[in-house]
């Protein structure tokens, strides 16, 4: 049959490929498929239609496209999934999205589907994947570590070491105040930064499976993990290791402090490797990233940052063939097209550092690459229970103004937490 497809919005950008993309089951029926996402930029957009562009052309389905922009796809997916002509195919993270979705929207659990495509993908995003029910409910295609970036430069100013462990971050963050220059450079201009650090200190204090459990409502706020995780924060907080006025920052805001020597570290993923070139630095030379560092060792370094992937709604006569094409994402060359077009990471192991333009990032490729060798995390924005995710983004702003009031965030955490999830 041939492939007729429709898209809504700007066309497709082309790329050539001389690779061999394992074959697939053809479509059952002459379903078209529709998806629905939140890429209206570019190359975001195109770099993601690409792989599906290239599994159309590989199964014969056809597919529409649709989307608005991502401020408005919250709004707009529970919308698109009640109407009559829900999408197929949609934009998910993985986590507490995909689990509100479970319990009160339309999702397929991918079951012996997943099983099929599973070794296409990173074994961390593998378990990023997995909800606490036991199910997966998204195909993943990208993931973006949360690292620490450091202004070398500072670093060598001051005399400080690269730190791998807490008592060693507390030393160079000490000679770094000494010099001059703020230690840290956080903002909360849209809630969701501070939740990284939040996030690392559990990870490094009560390890990846109590933080599992706790963004799945299994455990408490006020367990004394938490609690030693906000103490070891508000520590730093009183030293005057972080900046003042970051209400009013976001991540770019963020970038130009640590650029500018007005600030050594931030705490950020991978998007951000391009606004420091920009400002003049030289990758490893001018800034680098470092893994957060480990503070109890029992507690392991598991990896905290994003997933994104696609899910399926189950709706609809397309189900069957959106299936077939969401599962041929996984595969190499569709793969390999999204990082070459997006220079984004791919969710595929075999896409390698080759397929990203900038030979000035692929150290820190290999460095993004050599962390899924540990656990890897949905961020606690994401992975939480969007109730959770509310209060979390409200208080942790506050908390960094009055961090001796740690113990009234961490009650209202988990008075949220038994209201969602109950006992």
């Amino acid at each position: 049959m041939k492939t007729s497809i429709k898209i809504l919005g700007a066309s497709l950008v082309a790329l050539s490929s001389a690779m061999v993309m394992t074959p697939v089951v053809a479509q059952s029926n002459d379903a078209i498929v529709k998806i629905f996402h939140r890429f209206a930029d570019e190359p975001a957009r195109s770099s993601r239609m690409k792989m599906f562009e290239i599994c159309s052309a590989q199964t014969g389905i056809e597919y529409e496209e649709s989307y608005v922009p991502s401020e408005q796809y919250e709004v707009q997916l529970p919308i698109q999934l009640s109407s009559s002509s829900s999408p197929d195919i949609y934009a998910l993270w993985p986590g507490g999205r995909a689990q509100f979705q479970a319990e009160n929207g339309r999702i397929v659990a991918l079951g012996d589907d997943w099983n099929d495509i599973k070794d296409n993908i990173w074994p961390g995003v593998q378990a990023t994947s997995t909800e606490p029910d036991g199910n997966v409910y998204g195909i993943p295609y990208t993931f973006l570590p949360n690292m620490i970036w450091y202004n070398t430069g500072v670093f060598e100013a001051a005399g400080a070491q690269v730190p791998t462990n807490w008592e060693e971050m507390l030393t160079a963050a000490e000679k770094i105040k000494a010099s001059g220059v703020t230690p840290f450079v956080i903002g909360s201009k849209h809630g969701y930064e501070p939740l990284f650090w939040f996030d690392y200190l559990i990870l490094r204090t009560a390890g990846s499976d109590f933080r599992a459990r706790l963004v799945a409502g299994e455990e408490s706020y006020l367990d004394p993990k938490i609690v030693l995780a906000m103490e070891l924060w508000a520590e730093l907080i009183e030293k005057g290791y972080f900046n003042e006025n970051y209400n009013s920052l976001s991540w770019r805001e963020m970038v130009s402090a640590v650029a500018q020597e007005r600030g050594a570290m931030m705490l950020m993923g991978p998007w951000i490797f391009g606004s420091f070139t920009e400002a003049g630095l030289e990758p490893t030379t001018d800034f680098s990233t470092f893994l957060f560092p480990e503070i109890d060792p029992a507690a392991g370094l598991a990896v905290e940052g994003a997933v994104s992937s696609f899910s399926l709604s189950g709706a609809g006569s397309a189900s069957e063939n959106a299936m077939i094409l969401l599962k041929c994402t996984t595969e190499l060359e569709p793969q390999v097209a999204f990082a070459t077009m997006s220079q984004q990471l791919s969710a595929n192991p075999g896409v390698t550092v080759e397929s990203y333009d900038d030979a000035d990032v692929h150290p820190f490729i290999e460095t993004y690459f050599d962390t899924m060798s540990e656990p890897f995390h949905q961020n606690f924005e994401l992975a939480a229970h969007p109730g959770l995710t509310e209060v979390a983004k409200r208080e942790m702003p506050r908390f960094m103004t009055f961090p001796d009031q740690y113990m009234d965030v961490l009650n209202r955490l988990e008075e949220r937490r038994l209201e969602v999830h109950g006992e």
